[in-house]
């Protein structure tokens, strides 16, 4: 996670959000996932679920940031308006990585393991249970009295590749191959892409705290119930792969 700023409104907020962030870290599967000792086919067919379940996480973004902004300068606050309006536009086109991901990752599967799959019909499911709770506090939060929440939810998710993108990286070109890496195109990229975006939700965050003090506990629940969601979303992609995994004749 990025340090803490030197504001007590901001170490209020760390600590309001640090127990979800302890639950992402035990309950989301991550510590499976990142492994040495993880079967390479569950990694694998995690990686198949991630990213073609995670279009339905992904291609809203833009539009949830967006709207937002709108919200935000409805209720008086322009200048968070104006910032996630001008931030949205950075998220634009990032479901299309999954796509492409999902259809590398089929192809390399195809190549070397049985049953054969159809990236199609993967990327038609329908989203998960946590896929659908991380839909519900983006669309709760603007729809309601807390757009400016969503700063707090990009704040916490942005966080999760540069603290556990390098490590999930590593996983993914043990299980595939560092020829395959292009497959995992979503992660290696906001890998870095969220160093920057990490810096300006930081900034935005603490300039709403300092300002409305009162917004604490809405953003505290916010940040907190998006990493809920997010976590139980890998949890479910895991424990599918885990699933898939006694149907694949391989050692």
């Amino acid at each position: 996670m990025v340090a803490t700023l030197p504001t007590q409104v901001m170490r209020l907020y760390e600590a309001g959000v640090s127990p979800a962030r302890q639950r992402f870290a035990t309950d989301s599967g991550i510590a499976t996932l990142i492994s040495p000792d993880i079967d390479p086919v569950v990694s694998q067919l995690f990686f198949l679920q991630f990213c073609s379940l995670g279009v339905a996480l992904t291609e809203p973004v833009e539009g949830w940031i967006a709207r937002a902004g709108k919200r935000c300068q409805e209720i008086g606050l322009p200048e968070l308006g104006q910032a996630l309006a001008a931030h949205s536009k950075a998220e634009s086109g990032h479901h299309l990585m999954m796509i492409k991901d999902t259809q590398t990752l089929v192809a390399w599967w195809n190549a070397h393991r049985p049953p054969l799959l159809d990236a199609a019909c993967l990327l038609a499911r329908v989203t998960t249970v946590g896929g659908r709770m991380y839909q519900k506090v983006h669309e709760d939060n603007i729809a309601g009295d807390t757009p400016y929440a969503q700063i707090a939810i990009e704040f916490e998710i942005e966080q999760l590749p540069l603290t556990y993108g390098p490590q999930l990286l590593e996983a993914g070109k043990q299980a595939f191959g560092r020829d395959a890496i292009s497959g995992l195109s979503f992660i290696d990229e906001h890998v870095t892409l969220d160093i920057g975006h990490t810096k300006f939700n930081t900034r935005q965050l603490e300039n709403v705290l300092e300002e409305h003090p009162a917004y604490l506990e809405p953003l505290i629940c916010a940040g907190s119930s998006a990493l809920d969601a997010y976590g139980t979303f890998l949890s479910e992609c895991l424990h599918l792969a885990q699933s898939i995994r006694q149907f694949v004749d391989v050692p």
